[in-house]
């Protein structure tokens, strides 16, 4: 079904609701999944859906939960991070694509390293921006009840309100009050049920620090040297395994470069797909 004002958004039934998605671009390039994170909808990717919808096929959805109603999970059943991968796996079936490029913001890059590691025939490259392949420490597991507590009783809106801005740097933050509003914005009915579904999911994934030195697809990964939720010490010691030209490494920049440093994050997602397939 198509979005009635814009001819590129449409709909996809996952099973217990309809979830939106962006399919712009040249149908005749190879394909490129962005998969936004945790308090974010496909909104976050305007600019590289604008940007890369010139060279590539651009799908962006929302995940399950996002403007739409989460995963019907069993309550004896944890979230898991492959019940995502699995909804995502489906659309691109569902639109007969069969192979492409996968780029995760955060929790995206958490669903992206999953799917690249069990299907292997359809992922072609995983970009990890802003993310990381490391499981959670036992102090962020405490951290995520501590979030899925703070939704239970004060809700999204509230959530964000007193989490966004800290993703980004501080200049950015000064300078850009407006646009960290409108991510807010973007994303304050997500229900609380579903957000809190994102962090237990990502509290119980496992690590995928085995895909950096695997050579079956080129893995890239783009970090901000002001990010506190994915601090630059552990990004540092990922990126040591990748080769220099899969590596973007963002001055002044927190855990948005999407936002942050649009024109850089937009050339070297550009630059990583043409690597890949002239290899």
């Amino acid at each position: 079904m198509q979005g009635s004002n814009n001819p590129k958004l449409h709909y996809y039934h996952y099973g217990v609701d309809q979830l939106a998605y962006f399919d712009s671009g040249k149908g005749n390039q190879p394909t490129v999944l962005l998969i936004h994170g945790f308090g974010e909808d496909y909104n976050i990717w305007d600019a590289q859906i604008e940007y890369l919808s010139k060279y590539y096929r651009v799908i962006a959805p929302n995940l399950p939960g996002v403007h739409c109603k989460p995963l019907s999970i069993h309550h004896s059943q944890l979230p898991q991070i492959n019940m995502y991968v699995e909804v995502m796996h489906e659309l691109m079936h569902h639109l007969h694509i069969e192979q492409y490029y996968v780029m995760g913001h955060s929790m995206g890059g958490y669903i992206g390293l999953a799917f690249a590691d069990y299907y292997t025939n359809h992922v072609m490259g995983l970009g990890l921006i802003h993310s990381t392949t490391y499981a959670d420490s036992d102090a962020k597991k405490a951290s995520r009840l501590k979030v899925a507590e703070f939704l239970e009783e004060y809700g999204t809106l509230k959530y964000l309100e007193t989490a966004t801005a800290n993703l980004f740097a501080n200049p950015f933050k000064e300078k850009h009050p407006g646009t960290i509003q409108t991510v807010i914005d973007s994303a304050s009915d997500i229900s609380k049920e579903a957000m809190m579904q994102f962090v237990f999911a990502m509290r119980n994934r496992r690590a995928h620090t085995h895909m950096l030195t695997q050579k079956r697809i080129p893995i890239w990964m783009i970090v901000g040297k002001e990010d506190i939720a994915v601090p630059f010490e552990d990004s540092q010691a990922q990126i040591e395994l990748l080769p220099q030209k899969n590596v973007l490494i963002l001055e002044q920049v927190g855990h948005m470069g999407m936002l942050e440093a649009t024109d850089q994050v937009n050339q070297a997602m550009h630059q990583f797909i043409q690597d890949a397939i002239t290899k």
